[in-house]
Order: C-alpha cells, then sequence, then structure tokens
C-alpha cells in the first residue's frame, strides 16, 4: 500500500517514489507543489482535462480521494457505514461538496 504523488497541473501521477528525484515534492516539469492521494485513486487520462478539472476542484475543497462515510447502515450484531463513491462529473462533484462538507 502507498500513495499517488500527484501534479494536478501537469496532469501525471506516480506511484509512490517515482517522480521527486530529490525535488523536495515538486514537479520536475512545472514546478508545482503534488498533491499526495490515497493509493485507491485512479487518475484520469491525461488528455482528459474535464476529469482533471474534477480532481482539481475537489481537492480545492478539501476531499482527497480518502473514504467518505455515505450511510451507517443497521445490522443485527454490528453496524457500519458504507463508503460514497467519488464523483466523475462537474456537476457531480458540486452536488458532493455540499453533501459532505461540514
Amino acid at each position: 500500500m502507498g500513495y499517488k504523488i500527484v501534479c494536478l497541473n501537469c496532469r501525471k501521477a506516480f506511484s509512490n517514489n517515482r517522480g521527486f528525484n530529490n525535488n523536495f515534492g515538486k514537479c520536475q516539469e512545472c514546478g508545482e507543489t503534488f498533491v499526495y492521494y490515497n493509493h485507491k485513486f485512479r487518475p484520469p487520462k491525461r488528455n482528459n482535462i474535464k476529469a482533471w478539472s474534477v480532481v482539481k476542484f475537489l481537492q480545492q475543497n478539501g476531499f482527497i480521494y480518502q473514504h467518505v462515510n455515505d450511510k451507517y447502515v443497521k445490522t443485527r450484531q454490528y453496524g457500519y457505514y458504507t463508503y460514497t463513491v467519488y464523483p466523475k462529473s462537474m456537476a457531480e462533484a458540486k452536488e458532493f461538496v455540499i453533501k459532505f462538507t461540514k
């Protein structure tokens, strides 16, 4: 397990330590600071600008692709939370931010 290192400006993602090259958390191409996401984050294709704008919007609103509890499900012995799926479109992302911002 690990994390993804993401440059939102260049629309690139690396697993774990790839892409650092002693640059102290900055992208080698553009100089922007990397964002760190959960290892389960699946970056969109580099040329999918709309999908990357959704990722950037969510990051600006504090959502870094960690688990987000959607609802509590009561079972006979134990209860558990179900995790929500992160949005794919900007309209869904705006609703997501409103719903899960405390």
